[in-house]
């Protein structure tokens, strides 16, 4: 009775899944995060970067266009584990190619655990 149970919990997980689509603008934008007025990296326009609202099972995908104009960038997923999925968890040029100047790519990867409610964008491709 027990197996059955957890079966029919699974077959509904399944169920209620669904594919999350974003598509973004990397762009420069004005903003003050620490009261002085300067250049910050956004997304869509925006600063803070909007929110990503996704359940353990969807998909996620998000489609990624560059327009910071003379810098490559790319996305690390803090708060979305990539069990499985080693290719986009981690920073640009070790796990993945930078997103070139005016370049795309898609993020695809199903959540595999909990997200957590934090962010980040890896905007610089320098070695320190």
């Amino acid at each position: 009775m027990l197996a059955f149970a957890a079966v029919l919990l699974g077959l509904c997980q399944i169920a209620v899944s669904k594919t999350v689509e974003y598509h973004w603008s990397i762009d420069w934008v004005t903003a003050a995060p620490d009261g002085f007025s300067r250049p910050v990296i956004g997304i869509n326009g925006q600063f803070p970067p909007p929110e990503v609202h996704v359940t353990k099972g969807d998909r996620f995908v998000a489609h990624v266009y560059n327009n910071l104009g003379n810098q490559s960038t790319g996305l690390h997923w803090h708060g979305l584990r990539q069990y499985g999925n080693q290719v986009y968890d981690g920073p640009m040029g070790i796990a993945q190619c930078p997103i070139p100047p005016n370049g795309t790519f898609t993020y695809d990867f199903p959540v595999s655990s909990s997200p957590f409610s934090t962010s980040s964008n890896d905007a610089d491709y320098t070695i320190d």
